[in-house]
């Protein structure tokens, strides 16, 4: 007597699950790069078609997963972005914002940020201006960090505007890279790090002066 053969339960299917390093990974990494590539040189009134060119996936493919410009634009800024994404903080404050002003240094310097920055000055750039300035939002938090955590601490008095002091540091390394055409040296960084190190502490600088009465 034969014995009856035995079912095995079939393995439940995983959907939506993307692997790392999967068909859908590299083709977003193929899309996000296609794209960079496009704006780097300049031209910012693509189409996807140009984009599935040089991805080398087919439009369908592009269409469903970024259905318009402005969300490749997006895709391609979160893969740029990511090459700062990795700043690890350790507690000390003083040399956290060191680390990010060297970070930031390396990163503005990239030919495509360098690309991606000049174009942001033009006046018809306004679709990738808006998306940079909304994928780059939560990156100027993140270098807030650092100092808003001292001053939770009581390291650092609430004189200190981090949103300021970041965007202080940012905009004087873009503006010597993108006007002067000068990547800041090791000593530059260290002078600016000094410089914003000193007004976190600086308890008089936003004091306002004593009022006298005649």
């Amino acid at each position: 007597m034969k014995t009856p053969p035995k079912h095995r339960d079939p393995k439940p299917k995983r959907q939506g699950l993307i692997r790392p390093g999967g068909r859908s990974e590299r083709t977003r990494h193929a899309v996000a790069t296609a794209t960079l590539d496009l704006i780097k040189s300049g031209k910012l009134d693509f189409d996807i078609k140009e984009v599935a060119r040089l991805a080398g996936v087919h439009r369908t493919t592009i269409h469903r997963r970024w259905p318009d410009r402005a969300a490749l634009v997006a895709a391609a800024l979160v893969e740029h972005n990511s090459r700062i994404d990795d700043l690890v903080f350790t507690g000390d404050w003083r040399a956290d914002i060191r680390r990010t002003a060297f970070a930031l240094r390396d990163f503005l310097a990239e030919p495509v940020e360098v690309a991606m920055n000049t174009l942001l000055a033009m006046p018809d750039s306004g679709e990738l201006r808006a998306q940079a300035i909304l994928q780059w939002r939560p990156f100027m938090s993140r270098f807030e960090q650092p100092i808003r955590n001292a001053q939770a601490r009581g390291d650092i008095g609430p004189q200190a505007d981090a949103a300021m002091l970041m965007a202080m540091m940012v905009s004087t390394i873009t503006t010597s890279i993108i006007f002067t055409k000068v990547i800041p040296d090791d000593a530059f960084i260290e002078r600016l790090v000094a410089q914003i190190a000193n007004a976190c502490v600086d308890g008089t600088a936003d004091s306002d002066p004593p009022v006298t009465h005649g």
